[in-house]
């Protein structure tokens, strides 16, 4: 369905609750319940002339409610990430686990530094693109802490990858019937990567699970991504509109519109487009 018409962009340097996300090949539509979309962004200017939220956002280990704190911060995260996703086509979801008897795999500092390392000679030498999540395995009987591993997505560029195989030599696949690779040059433990399909999207959304999933910044940050990414949508900020006159409920049930709290009381109703031109 195409982007609909009569919308209004409103006049510059005002304050508004709409806008529309331009991804690769679909537009998004937000409406919500508070005029929080200056430019395209959760962020106004302020007396400085720097930017600023319509909300305030505590310093790190100052938030009045630490938890409400830890998921909004998992929230932006998230979406971040879905940004990076959909703002960029990646080929591969791949999984990284860690051999205990090459690397301390209960260690972020030790992890960090060679996941770094890696990361930063695939991508200058063998043009790699990824967007990373860490995540605890969960802790097993006799570990004082879990150990770590990782999801992502990424466009393999030259980075080699073979057939993985079972220990009776029989080629793996996936629960979707795609085959099962192997990053052959992933040297701290045992790897899978599989092609994506036409379900980018679910893809997108089973990464980005883990975020949710978390209760600390592994690596200090919540995910890893090359920097020569498309980070953000291109935004387009529109007039004012009505929240509940766009807000359907029956839409929300079926899917077609997206419901979300971003701050407390404030909601953001998303409703996608896909761009017919």
């Amino acid at each position: 369905m195409g982007r609909p018409r009569g919308l209004m962009v409103p006049r510059a340097e005002t304050v508004t609750n709409a806008r529309i996300k331009q991804y690769l090949n679909k537009d998004v539509l937000q409406v919500a319940n508070d005029y929080i979309f200056p430019s395209g962004d959760f962020e106004t200017a302020g007396w400085d002339g720097k930017s600023k939220r319509e909300y305030d956002v505590s310093m790190p280990g100052e938030a009045k409610d630490p938890e409400r704190s830890l998921e909004e911060s998992k929230r932006r995260a998230k979406s971040k990430v879905r940004d990076i996703a959909l703002c960029n086509r990646f080929s591969h979801m791949f999984t990284w686990t860690l051999n205990g008897e090459l690397i301390d795999r209960y260690d972020p500092a030790q992890v960090y530094k060679k996941v770094r390392a890696f990361l930063s000679n695939a991508v200058q030498r063998q043009d790699f693109r990824y967007v990373l999540i860490p995540e605890y395995h969960r802790q097993k009987e006799g570990e004082v802490k879990p150990a770590i591993h990782m999801h992502g997505l990424c466009s393999l560029g030259a980075v080699p990858i073979e057939r993985a195989h079972s220990k009776d030599g029989i080629p793996l696949n996936d629960n979707s019937g795609r085959p099962i690779y192997n990053m052959s040059s992933w040297s701290w433990g045992f790897s899978t990567c599989v092609e994506l399909d036409a379900d980018y999207e679910k893809a997108v959304a089973y990464v980005t699970k883990y975020i949710t999933k978390a209760e600390t910044k592994i690596f200090g940050k919540w995910y890893l991504s090359t920097r020569s990414l498309v980070k953000a949508p291109d935004i387009i900020p529109l007039e004012c509109m009505n929240f509940e006159e766009f807000r359907d409920e029956e839409k929300i049930l079926k899917s077609e519109q997206h419901e979300s709290v971003i701050y407390r009381d404030v909601r953001v109703v998303s409703e996608e487009y896909i761009r017919t031109v």
